[in-house]
């Protein structure tokens, strides 16, 4: 089983990346952190999922670690394959992703690309207490009202998750809230 890569960067396209390791050249699915962190010319070790079938081999790559544990327990819900869950962790934060399954959060999880409200409602039922040992921040009703009101205005919701990660809201009024992520998101 293939778990790291340490190797340098040749270039980070949309939906790959080459990876020089030794006299090899991987070619790999990144995921979003890799897409937005990573730059050409620069040695990293990333984690790494070697995944096989009948019609395909892939290798997918991961920043860190809370990004390949999202992968590999999305993967193991009935109906998701590697392919949707890699689509699922390029497109958005792993951290959002495992907040919105803790927070049993059907409609974010529903905007994720190929996840309808039953798939959402089935990787909540299957991955809830998942990532309780990472730190995660929980949602309450006051940051949900955020969230509700930014995306509202047509904001994404994993840019307004990442600011609303970094600010202590139990402490703040929604509308104070509201114009930090303003200010953040911009």
């Amino acid at each position: 089983m293939l778990k790291k890569i340490k190797g340098k960067v040749i270039s980070v396209e949309k939906d790959s990346i080459l990876i020089e390791v030794g006299a090899l050249t991987l070619e790999a699915f990144p995921s979003f952190r890799i897409t937005k962190d990573v730059e050409t010319g620069e040695t990293y070790n990333f984690y790494a999922s070697f995944e096989m079938s009948e019609y395909n081999m892939a290798l997918y790559t991961f920043k860190d670690q809370i990004e390949e544990k999202v992968f590999q327990s999305l993967k193991k819900v009935s109906k998701i394959g590697p392919k949707t869950a890699a689509k699922i962790t390029f497109t958005n934060d792993a951290e959002n992703i495992a907040m919105m399954i803790e927070n049993s959060d059907i409609k974010g999880l529903s905007s994720l690309p190929g996840i309808g409200k039953k798939t959402s409602e089935r990787i909540i039922s299957e991955l809830n207490g998942e990532f309780e040992g990472y730190e995660i921040k929980q949602v309450n009703d006051k940051t949900t009202d955020v969230i509700e009101a930014l995306e509202a205005l047509g904001f994404d919701r994993g840019k307004i998750l990442k600011v609303l990660k970094k600010v202590d809201t139990e402490n703040k009024p929604v509308e104070e809230l509201i114009k930090i992520c303003l200010a953040e998101i911009k």
